[in-house]
């Protein structure tokens, strides 16, 4: 439940599923004692309509029997039982009473119903009216004990019959329409997700597709603004990376010049000015390095990695690490290098080794005086090759470590002046890492220095 998605569609679900439960729970029971008074109604209609056909029977055999004996003492005094265990009675068509063993309730009910010629009014009473064989008209009742019907599922609290086959259905039904609303409500805020991601990634073209544009709801708004962003932003990189290009080319013909005024400085000034006027040759290249620096810069963010050939890594690093070891012998440092393999990649070789060089020198910059710098190749799992500089300096800031690659961030303006560095070296190689498929990490090493990890990818890449 880490994504929006799955939240919504949890809780859509279970609140749909729960409402549901209790609403058609509360429903159902409800309707429970009106559905038990229609079938009880329904069940004393067809217990009166048996008794009533059991007594019309009862009736006539008893009417010919009291017609034929003549008398009431003739009668028998135990009556015959209806299907429900009651027992019948006969009575005469005046409501008076042919059998002594009928009860009081019963035979006031019988006389209501003879004088008022309509079913009587009591609710376990049945009365009939039969003919004897002599066409008299006689009246057979039966008073039976009123009780619930017969037990059939037709439901209880709180669960009616197939409750669960009903739950079933509910729940997939439920489980597919909450499915579709929270992929549908999440569909904007997957669509920006992306776009963000792109965007951290250097994509600045990227923007939201907006389906639902000018519905004024506050995921398009968002989008739309998302969008107006990635716009802005694009426009002050485009407009930087342009500013930076163009003053890198414009300082060429004024440092230029100044090459060209230094010399004839040097021709008509006297030998005391001449430590100034190093000072100033010196301080020109390393401006004309910076400019160089800053070109290049400007056309690997543009994404121009020049033509690509198989490069031997192993004989790459090899070549930087003695030209570096060469320049470090003079600081008291020294280079090593050392590989397991011979691995060839598809790539820019000179773009490849200012990196791979840009690395080294920085290593060799800040390893401590009298300690080595460690150049190392291996292969990797993934057909990948890691190229590994270890120096023995004191490191960087843990928080600084993604910020080391940025161009011209320094950890220490001070030291980092002072050592020559001009802060886009690293940025330089994290660049031509990036346009050859690669990545470039930092980290501190717990036995003290830091190491810097650049990985390449050996598959091909075309041109």
């Amino acid at each position: 439940m880490r994504t929006m998605f799955i939240k919504l569609f949890f809780w859509f679900w279970l609140a749909t599923i729960l409402s549901g439960l209790v609403f058609f729970l509360l429903a159902f029971n409800l309707r429970l004692a009106p559905m038990h008074e229609e079938r009880q109604r329904h069940f004393d209609l067809e217990r009166a309509r048996i008794l009533s056909q059991a007594l019309t029977l009862y009736g006539r055999s008893a009417a010919a029997e009291f017609e034929r004996v003549g008398s009431t003492p003739g009668f028998p005094d135990g009556q015959p039982e209806t299907p429900d265990g009651s027992r019948g009675y006969l009575f005469a068509g005046d409501g008076r009473a042919l059998s002594g063993a009928a009860s009081p309730s019963l035979r006031e009910a019988v006389l209501r119903a003879a004088h008022a010629r309509r079913a009587p009014g009591a609710r376990d009473v049945v009365v009939v009216e039969v003919l004897g064989p002599s066409g008299k008209p006689y009246l057979a009742a039966t008073q039976f004990r009123p009780g619930p019907p017969p037990h059939e599922p037709i439901g209880s609290f709180p669960f009616p019959p197939d409750f669960w086959l009903q739950m079933l259905i509910t729940f997939v039904v439920s489980g597919l329409v909450c499915y579709g609303l929270s992929w549908r409500i999440t569909a904007p805020v997957r669509k920006l997700r992306a776009a963000v991601q792109g965007l951290a990634l250097g994509d600045l073209a990227i923007r939201v597709t907006l389906s639902g544009a000018g519905t004024g709801d506050e995921l398009t708004d968002l989008g739309q603004d998302f969008n107006l962003m990635a716009a802005r932003l694009e426009k002050l990189v485009i407009a930087h990376k342009q500013l930076v290009r163009d003053v890198s080319h414009e300082l060429r013909s004024p440092l230029a010049r100044l090459n060209v005024a230094l010399g004839i400085a040097r021709k008509q000034s006297s030998p005391s000015a001449e430590p100034a006027l190093d000072r100033i040759e010196q301080e020109g290249q390393r401006l004309n390095l910076l400019i160089g620096e800053l070109l290049t810069l400007s056309q690997l963010e543009g994404g121009a990695a020049g033509e690509r050939s198989e490069v031997d890594l192993a004989e790459l690093a090899e070549e930087v690490a003695q030209d570096a070891d060469f320049e470090a012998c003079a600081c008291n440092r020294q280079v090593h290098f050392s590989t397991s393999a011979s691995l060839v990649l598809r790539g820019n070789r000179e773009l490849l080794r200012r990196a791979l060089e840009n690395v080294v020198r920085n290593a060799v910059r800040y390893t401590a005086e009298g300690s080595s710098v460690e150049l190392s190749l291996e292969a990797a799992t993934g057909s990948r090759a890691v190229v590994r500089v270890r120096d023995f300096g004191p490191g960087v800031p843990e928080a600084l470590l993604s910020d080391i690659f940025r161009p011209f961030f320094r950890v220490a303006e001070a030291r980092d002046r002072q050592s020559g560095g001009t802060g886009i070296g690293l940025a330089i190689a994290e660049r031509v890492v990036a346009l050859h498929g690669g990545t470039i990490t930092a980290r501190n090493l717990p036995e003290g220095g830091l190491e810097v990890a650049i990985t390449l990818p050996l598959a091909h890449f075309g041109k």
